[in-house]
């Protein structure tokens, strides 16, 4: 029964890439209660002004390689003609589209609104943008999870469609 469950919540996971985004409301408003609660600041908070400055522009780096590694996966989705490809293309070509360009427009926000933290961040303490920074990069690794996911899912049926033995011709039968 609970595999079942976890099957259907796996599911889910992958139908609905919006589903990050309540995610991570949801792991934030836990995060912000645990800092209310222990009287602790930001993780952000604690750095100094250069090495937030450091981080904002780490972040912006790192997402727009994985979103390079995921125009990478989508151009060998799409270049892949095997006959598993094909039927999950068929059976799900919306939801992978979906899953796709979620990670990509992911990759895109979190760069840009790590750029944005670097030009707007000009104090001794980082207020807001701290938390926007956290929520931005805790948004990123939901996103850069459902990549390696989506990896592993067409490495997979690549490899088996690539070491599948191929049917031999049919045979001829001679006419009259």
């Amino acid at each position: 029964m609970l595999s079942r469950f976890v099957e259907r919540i796996r599911n889910q996971w992958a139908e609905y890439p919006a589903g990050d985004w309540i995610l991570v409301a949801l792991a934030m408003v836990a995060y912000s209660f645990l800092r209310v609660s222990i009287h602790h600041g930001g993780l952000i908070e604690k750095l100094s002004p250069d090495s937030r400055s450091n981080l904002y522009m780490t972040a912006a780096s790192v997402s727009a390689l994985v979103g390079g590694f995921g125009t990478a996966a989508i151009s060998q989705y799409a270049t892949a003609s095997g006959r598993r490809m094909v039927e999950i293309r068929r059976r799900f070509g919306i939801s992978m589209r979906k899953n796709w360009s979620s990670i990509l427009k992911a990759m895109l926000i979190v760069s840009g609104g790590s750029l944005l933290a670097l030009m707007l961040d000009v104090g001794s303490k980082p207020g807001w943008i701290g938390l926007f920074i956290e929520s931005l990069l805790m948004f990123g690794g939901f996103r850069s999870i459902r990549l390696v996911w989506l990896f592993n899912l067409l490495i997979d049926v690549s490899d088996q469609d690539a070491t599948e033995p191929r049917l031999s011709p049919p045979v001829q039968i001679p006419g009259p």
